[in-house]
């Protein structure tokens, strides 16, 4: 049987048009360069001639920018970056933390243009009639929010850079309406919530790791994060610890009823053989294997239900 994302997605390809009462959100998980396997799932979108099916996407950390690029027309542009200009040091370099300075230059990868990436790309996601929600983490409440309905280009650059502010390896949080903020992935690394809160009936969720897998941690940079996190606001701490379970809970339970809503909720995930970039990955072959099985899967996934 169909799955009903995915009966609603082709109806909605077919006859053009999302005036049918529903409501359909794409949810994106990011992880550092992991994102390039959500980044390639976008591109499967894209392909796909799908992107205009959906209401809302919601994207986390270098989710809502792989969101922000599938709006603009250059998700595969994007997926071929992260093995490209994105694998440089000029974007990532842990030596820099060295001398006080951030390892990962989010700035660097909004303002890189390429044949893949042109210029105009942030102006024509602004534009897209398809809202866009970067979800962050208020530093003040160590909570999430959606950061939404931008209305300039400084405030869709505002919201991805806050979206994606890495703690300590990314740098001081960002500020966005007067508020500070930290990478979403402290609180929501997969923001269902966020597109629920949001009215969604319907909801695809782009997965960068296989179901059921938790990275490790506990190690030396997790030590220096949470020293950092603690001095912004010891409730960071506490989220920066639970994140990846609650993740899984919540995940656990969306697809045991994910046919059954509404809210219908649809996964795509890695297999557990696929390759897994690290968040600060800079080898090409591993990127690109792991968005070539990722672009795969979900063309896969879409196409048969």
């Amino acid at each position: 049987m169909t799955h009903p994302v995915a009966a609603l997605l082709s109806v909605r390809a077919a006859a053009g048009t999302r005036a049918d009462g529903g409501r359909l959100a794409l949810v994106v998980e990011g992880g550092g360069m992991r994102g390039v396997v959500s980044a390639a799932m976008t591109g499967a979108i894209e392909d796909l001639g799908l992107t205009g099916c959906f209401d809302l996407v919601a994207g986390t950390s270098a989710g809502a920018l792989n969101g922000a690029a599938l709006l603009a027309g250059v998700a595969n542009g994007c997926t071929s970056e992260y093995a490209e200009g994105f694998a440089g040091r000029e974007f990532i370099n842990p030596a820099r933390l060295l001398l006080g300075r951030p390892a990962v230059n989010v700035e660097f990868a909004l303002d890189y243009n390429s044949a893949a990436l042109d210029a105009d790309r942030h102006a024509r996601a602004l534009a897209s009639d398809v809202a866009l929600h970067c979800v962050a983490t208020d530093v003040a409440t160590a909570s999430p929010a959606a950061l939404t309905g931008l209305s300039t280009l400084d405030e869709m650059r505002a919201a991805l850079l806050a979206t994606s502010r890495l703690p300590w390896v990314g740098g001081h949080p960002v500020e966005f309406r007067g508020r500070r903020f930290l990478d979403g992935g402290l609180t929501e690394p997969v923001p269902v919530p966020t597109a629920l809160a949001a009215g969604a009936t319907h909801v695809l969720v782009l997965l960068t790791r296989a179901l059921g897998v938790l990275p490790p941690s506990g190690g030396f940079a997790d030590r220096i994060v949470e020293r950092r996190l603690r001095a912004l606001n010891p409730e960071l701490v506490t989220a920066y610890r639970t994140r990846d379970a609650k993740v899984q809970r919540m995940l656990r339970s969306l697809t045991e009823v994910g046919e059954s809503g509404p809210p219908y909720v649809m996964v795509v995930a890695p297999d557990r053989a696929a390759p897994e970039p690290s968040r600060l990955e800079r080898d090409r072959g591993v990127l690109r294997a792991a968005a070539e099985q990722a672009h795969r899967r979900t063309v896969e996934l879409l196409t048969t239900g």
